[in-house]
């Protein structure tokens, strides 16, 4: 047997390498847009919502039992998911977190607990096995180039979350909420004095968040399998975009999640067992050791 030339080897590496990275930016782009949901909350309120990921777990659970009952895809579910969350996101922070939203310790074991009640909640109802949302485009993968075989499934996400994050980005930016949302995140005391309702405006950026959840639920469900208990993980994975983009630049945030969607798929490629899986976590302890403000921080 005629062994396989080291041109050949390379050419397989780097195959796999371009595959891992292309998969992580889009994977990671969707962590980001998660990450982005966070932000909105953090940047007008303060408070960082740990039941985040438990919260977007409930929309993929409501996708199946949709899918299920109605036989409906997930990107088509998306019509009734969203106002459901929203409704449900609403009522909690306006009745349970806004009362304590000054006292940042009863706030963070509120959403603690929420968490909890969620995960059980959902394994009463549908147990601990994992479950799987069907969809149009299961086993549809688009071919770049001569190397990359990309999940259509992905490629959409891609797409609906930069697109998403452009309107979100103009709507903060050019309307006359996006002015009250700034206005609130640099000081919330003083736009109350010129007239902003703090509290509205606080109330419709989380129903905002929870909206941005019901898409990305939508757009990562679609035909892979899901499980109560990974709420945990979404919100880990969108508190280190998070963290890692300054915790208020929006843009930094979302950069940041394709960073972390990169140091996992790639740590999956190269590495096997939890050592992959631990990639992304020693990427973000590593950027913090050197630089604590997150990577697109100020040291302000």
């Amino acid at each position: 047997m005629i062994p396989p030339s080291s041109g050949l080897i390379w050419g397989l590496e780097m195959e796999i390498l371009y595959q891992g990275v292309i998969q992580g930016v889009l994977i990671g782009s969707t962590y980001g847009l998660i990450a982005l949901s966070m932000g909105l909350i953090y940047g007008v309120s303060g408070i960082t919502n740990f039941a985040q990921g438990d919260l977007m777990v409930l929309c993929m659970f409501m996708t199946l039992t949709l899918s299920t009952l109605l036989n409906l895809d997930p990107y088509v579910s998306i019509l009734i998911t969203m106002p459901v969350i929203i409704a449900v996101t609403a009522v909690v922070y306006r009745y349970l977190i806004q009362p304590i939203s000054s006292q940042q310790l009863m706030v963070i074991q509120l959403t603690l607990g929420l968490m909890f009640v969620i995960q059980n909640g959902i394994l009463m109802v549908y147990g601990g096995n994992f479950q799987r949302v069907p969809s149009v485009l299961d086993g549809d993968v688009l071919v770049i180039g001569d190397f990359a075989v990309v999940q259509t499934s992905l490629l959409i996400s891609f797409v609906a979350t930069w697109g998403l994050a452009g309107v979100l980005f103009w709507t903060l930016g050019y309307t006359d909420f996006g002015r009250s949302v700034r206005a609130v995140h640099q000081n919330a005391k003083a736009a109350a004095l010129v007239g902003v309702d703090v509290r509205r405006t606080q109330l419709i950026v989380v129903s905002l968040s929870a909206a941005i959840l019901a898409v990305s639920a939508s757009l990562l469900v679609a035909g892979r399998p899901i499980h109560p208990g990974e709420g945990l993980h979404y919100t880990v994975v969108a508190l280190m975009p998070f963290v890692l983009g300054g915790m208020n630049n929006l843009l930094s945030i979302l950069v940041s999640g394709i960073i972390i969607g990169v140091a996992e798929t790639l740590g999956n490629v190269y590495l096997n067992g939890p050592l992959g899986f631990a990639v992304p976590y020693a990427v973000f302890i590593a950027i913090l050791i050197f630089r604590p403000q997150g990577l697109f921080g100020s040291r302000s």
